[in-house]
């Protein structure tokens, strides 16, 4: 009867992982992306709540990722084993480019978006 409940628990982490996996690699990307649109499309203020949407997303996917190596027995983008080296490798490279990626969104935007709006 234990062996039917470690089944149990082992399936439900497997469903999480897959979940989670889903998000940082897929999901977490595409909302990173539209928030990059809706920034660079903005003609009010600098900041507003797609800076808050990108900037939580980044955070939620350093946090799942880890969570997903940690507990739920989180494999790379080529289904091999993860470690937490991984994670500090795709830690490093999300934030960095966020910030890029987010700083150039706001730029292109000051100057050609915004400015045609105020002349």
């Amino acid at each position: 009867m234990s062996g039917h409940d470690h089944q149990t628990i082992g399936t439900q982490s497997s469903g999480l992982g897959i979940m989670a996996r889903i998000w940082w690699m897929f999901l977490g990307n595409m909302i990173l992306f539209i928030c990059l649109v809706l920034i660079y499309d903005n003609t009010g203020g600098f900041l507003h709540a797609a800076d808050m949407v990108f900037w939580v997303t980044v955070a939620s996917l350093v946090l799942v990722r880890y969570l997903d190596i940690r507990f739920l027995n989180g494999r790379t983008a080529t289904d091999a084993p993860a470690s937490i080296r991984h994670w500090v490798r795709y830690a490093v490279l999300i934030v960095a480019c966020s910030v890029g990626v987010w700083a150039l969104a706001h730029a292109v935007n000051y100057l050609f978006v915004a400015g045609t709006a105020q002349g």
